[in-house]
C-alpha cells in the first residue's frame, strides 16, 4: 500500500470516526421517556406483586362486613303485626281499581273442540325397546361385578343397574352367589 492510499484511508476513517462520534453525542443511549416508562413498569410490577400480600395480611379491611345498626335501643324491638300494618281508610272496591290492557292472547298451542284425538295405527306406533341384558361376574366385599354391552360396572346394593332396576342385596343361595333386583328377578352368577 502506497503512502498516499494510506493518507486517503486514514482521512476517511477520521471521517467516518468524527461522523459516528457526532452521532453518538447528540443522541444519548436511552432518553428520559424510555427511563419513565421503565421506572413506571417496574414500579407497577412491584406493585401487582405486593398488593395481594397486603390484602393477605389484613383482611379484617377488605371482604364482607357485618352490617351493624346505629340507633340501638331507640325505639320499640318488636311491633305486633295489627300495630305496624294498619290499613289508613277504607279497603278498595273492585270498581275503583284502574283497568289495565293485559293481552288475553293465548300463546300455546290449544286442541280445539271440533279436532277430536285420533289413535295412532299400530303399524305406526314404536315397539318397545328390548330389554337391557347383564350378567353377573364377580362377587365380593358386598359388591357384585356385572357385565353389559357397555363394559364392566361394579354395583353394591341400591346401585342402578343398566336396566334401570335397583340392586335389592346380593347373596348367596345353595352355595351360589345371586343378585337380586327391584323387580323380583334374579340374576346368577356366570362362569
Amino acid at each position: 500500500m502506497s503512502l498516499l492510499s494510506k493518507l486517503k484511508f486514514s482521512r476517511g476513517a477520521r471521517k467516518n470516526a468524527d461522523a459516528t462520534s457526532e452521532i453518538s453525542l447528540s443522541k444519548p443511549k436511552y432518553d428520559r421517556v424510555d427511563i419513565m416508562i421503565g421506572a413506571f413498569g417496574i414500579g407497577l410490577g412491584l406493585t401487582c406483586a405486593t398488593f395481594p400480600w397486603y390484602i393477605f395480611f389484613n383482611q379484617e379491611k377488605f371482604g364482607v362486613r357485618e352490617f351493624a345498626f346505629s340507633h340501638k335501643g331507640s325505639g320499640p324491638s318488636y311491633t305486633s303485626p295489627g300495630i305496624a300494618f294498619t290499613p289508613i281508610g277504607k279497603p278498595f272496591t273492585s270498581e275503583e281499581l284502574p283497568q289495565m290492557d293485559l293481552d288475553f292472547f293465548p300463546t300455546a298451542t290449544v286442541r280445539a273442540e271440533a279436532q277430536k284425538a285420533v289413535a295412532v295405527p299400530v303399524e305406526d306406533q314404536p315397539y318397545p325397546a328390548e330389554k337391557i341384558r347383564y350378567d353377573l361376574v364377580h362377587v365380593a366385599n358386598g359388591r357384585a361385578l356385572i357385565k353389559d354391552e357397555d363394559g364392566l360396572w361394579v354395583v353394591q346394593p341400591g346401585s342402578q343397574l343398566p336396566d334401570a332396576s335397583r340392586v335389592v342385596s346380593i347373596e348367596k343361595r345353595s352355595g351360589q352367589w345371586v343378585l337380586v333386583n327391584s323387580e323380583e328377578s334374579v340374576l346368577d352368577l356366570t362362569r
